[in-house]
């Protein structure tokens, strides 16, 4: 029963009845916020709108912040350590992105000194992104740590001092 009641679920905040005590008018057209992974929820909400005499909903696609630990990794309330919080203290914060970050950076400095970073694997730096008001100084970050001329405590250190 489940898998028929979940997309309609979904759906819901498509619509601007769903919530009269922000919008007087019955039939506002939405535009939807969402994260990829539910995109066939709207294009499924798109499809009958006009059957149920809506106006189609517009979707608008957020990147997903990485987990702590990676990108293969999902965050998850029940695990305290796989996202900063907006309700840590600045101490949990330190914690948190220098104990459970996971680093693009290799193992030893000689050979972060030679090899760099891997930019795409490294969340502090890809935190930044989202972070970092100056692009400029981002790239510059990323040059540099992509050649070693940045260390990953380095990095996690810029991180900490953004959050």
């Amino acid at each position: 029963m489940g898998k028929f009641a979940f997309p309609p679920t979904q759906a819901v905040p498509a619509f601007s009845n769903t919530f009269p005590h922000i919008f007087e008018d019955e039939n506002v057209p939405c535009l939807i916020p969402a994260a990829i992974d539910q995109d066939p929820y709207f294009r499924m909400t798109r499809d009958v709108a006009q059957k149920l005499k809506y106006n189609k909903p517009a979707s608008i696609y957020a990147s997903f912040f990485p987990a702590m630990q990676g990108f293969k990794t999902k965050m998850s309330s029940s695990s305290a350590t796989s996202a900063v919080l907006v309700t840590d203290t600045p101490k949990m914060v330190k914690e948190k992105i220098n104990k459970h970050c996971k680093s693009g950076g290799q193992e030893t400095a000689e050979l972060q000194r030679e090899l760099g970073a891997d930019l795409e694997a490294d969340v502090p730096y890809q935190y930044l992104r989202f972070f970092m008001e100056d692009d400029a100084q981002y790239e510059e970050i990323g040059r540099k740590y992509a050649k070693g001329e940045l260390m990953t405590g380095e990095v996690k250190a810029i991180l900490i001092e953004e959050l």
